[in-house]
């Protein structure tokens, strides 16, 4: 197999597009609910697509959050008097050495982006309407590496393809939600992935919370830093409204991970990272389509 340079399809992906255009086979990853869901508003199953990236983060290491430059504290951070620490979204304030958080966090947006622009890649290959219950899966490697991967399924549409103005959609939608949707007026347009990181160092007040004398009560600090990344999240999500008249989006998860950094001997942080996946709408109209009845045999004897 020739070595590939990373521009367009991976081999296997361009194999699957070639091998679905010389049979009548057609696979789906879409339950029985779903696949009846699509079928009502005129759509067929094509393919299961895929998208998948492997990205180095050697480039994107933690660095300090730099909050002794920014507040003048003790070089342990345990002085009773130093002012209390203050959580920040990491991905957009450059207040840290060595570019900040912002290489790390650019790392997981790209590579979910990359991702699903394969998918859609060979969605479009085989001629596809749009892509419905994607699927999200993210494992990280020995020695920094990160793997992202999109997994859907292609759908074709041969009665409503003027709702989408020709544009492929991308949606984690389930078959069946996508038809109530279509049905009430709404229709996805694109799949949306979004990581934002918050840091706050751990000052006194943290450290004493979280000593093994403390009492049970709430951590203030973590409590901030966590509703500032989820705060980040929502405001990349609100980007996308107004783009190709999309003007809602629904949300399907919002996975938050905390978890502590010491960049240096007694220095200590806490970070927040969130990643929210949805998909915006657009209004369509409510669409009516024609109700197909179905064959019935009484099972009933006749003599009876």
């Amino acid at each position: 197999m020739a070595e590939w340079n990373g521009v367009g399809l991976p081999p296997a992906a361009q194999r699957r597009v070639e091998v679905a255009g010389q049979t009548d086979l057609r696979s789906s990853l879409l339950s029985v609910s779903s696949n009846t869901g699509m079928e009502s508003v005129g759509f067929t199953p094509v393919s299961e697509v895929m998208g998948c990236i492997v990205l180095s983060t050697s480039g994107a290491l933690m660095p300090s959050c730099g909050v002794y430059q920014q507040m003048g504290m003790t070089p342990f951070g345990l002085g009773m008097n130093a002012a209390p620490a203050r959580a920040y979204l990491a991905d957009t304030q450059g207040v840290t050495t060595s570019g900040g958080y912002e290489p790390y966090v650019d790392v997981l947006n790209r590579g979910w982006a990359m991702a699903i622009d394969r998918m859609v890649q060979e969605a479009t290959a085989l001629g596809a309407s749009g892509i419905v219950d994607v699927r999200l899966s993210e494992q990280r490697f020995e020695g920094g590496a990160l793997e992202f991967m999109v997994l859907g399924t292609a759908v074709r549409s041969t009665v409503i393809d003027h709702l989408h103005d020709g544009l492929l959609f991308t949606t984690h939608i389930s078959g069946a939600d996508f038809a109530k949707l279509v049905h009430h007026g709404w229709t996805p347009a694109r799949l949306v992935v979004e990581v934002s990181l918050a840091i706050r160092h751990d000052d006194y007040l943290m450290l004493s919370q979280r000593s093994m004398f403390a009492q049970n009560v709430e951590l203030p600090g973590l409590s901030e830093l966590v509703s500032v990344a989820r705060h980040g999240a929502k405001r990349r999500i609100e980007r996308y409204l107004g783009r190709n008249h999309e003007v809602g989006a629904i949300i399907d998860s919002l996975r938050t991970r905390v978890f502590g950094n010491e960049p240096f001997e007694n220095h200590s942080d806490h970070l927040a990272e969130v990643r929210v996946v949805g998909s915006t709408l657009r209004a369509t109209g409510p669409q009516e389509f024609p109700m197909r009845t179905l064959s019935m045999i009484s099972l009933k004897d006749p003599k009876r």
